[in-house]
């Protein structure tokens, strides 16, 4: 996994970007700055839709995770994962944070090709800017292809977020170059199925 939190990736960002996103990870940066590796588990918490709800214990909806799991997945022990939950435990602010997430629910990008659906993703020159997903969903709307499902990344918590978009079928030429030409769309990516 990448890390989204490296300090070159935050400086890269535009002056006319809201500080909402800054702040929100410049105090999760400052919280575990002694330690890179309880940053990747924070992380991995946050991405993934987990709660912490006490030390110790790592949830998604009403499942226990094992730390043993996280770390595992991480490659890092499972006492690093513990410590993690211990210190967003022993902040407030952290814990009003972490205890609140709640996954997103299933993506369908992984069994698109079970079905026969189509996944392109946008990436925008600013993820900052308003209406991208409107004029995208608009674009595949008056191709007449329904959209199955939209995953919008947030800008806070990837590194280069996009827009995922899955559709009924596969998106032909046409409707892929009509998304290219929305202001402020970066580029297109069509996911070949594996």
């Amino acid at each position: 996994m990448k890390s989204s939190w490296k300090k070159s990736s935050r400086q890269s960002k535009t002056a006319t970007e809201t500080t909402r996103d800054h702040l929100f990870w410049q105090t999760i940066v400052e919280f575990f700055h002694e330690s890179p590796g309880r940053l990747k588990v924070a992380q991995s918490i946050l991405t993934h839709g987990f709660r912490v709800e006490s030390p110790g214990v790592v949830k998604c909806k009403s499942i226990r995770i094992a730390l043993k799991s996280i770390g595992d997945g991480l490659g890092i022990d499972r006492r690093t994962v513990r410590s993690t939950t211990e210190a967003i435990c022993s902040n407030p602010k952290m814990l009003e944070l972490f205890s609140r997430i709640e996954p997103a629910g299933p993506s369908l990008e992984k069994v698109s090709k079970v079905f026969g659906y189509g996944v392109v993703k946008v990436y925008v020159e600013s993820p900052q800017l308003p209406g991208i997903l409107s004029e995208v969903a608009s674009t595949i709307a008056g191709y007449s292809v329904p959209i199955r499902q939209v995953i919008a990344e947030d800008v806070a918590i990837y590194e280069e977020p996009c827009l995922k978009i899955i559709t009924q079928e596969p998106l032909s030429g046409s409707v892929i170059d009509s998304l290219r030409e929305i202001k402020g769309v970066s580029r297109v990516v069509i996911d070949k199925p594996s």
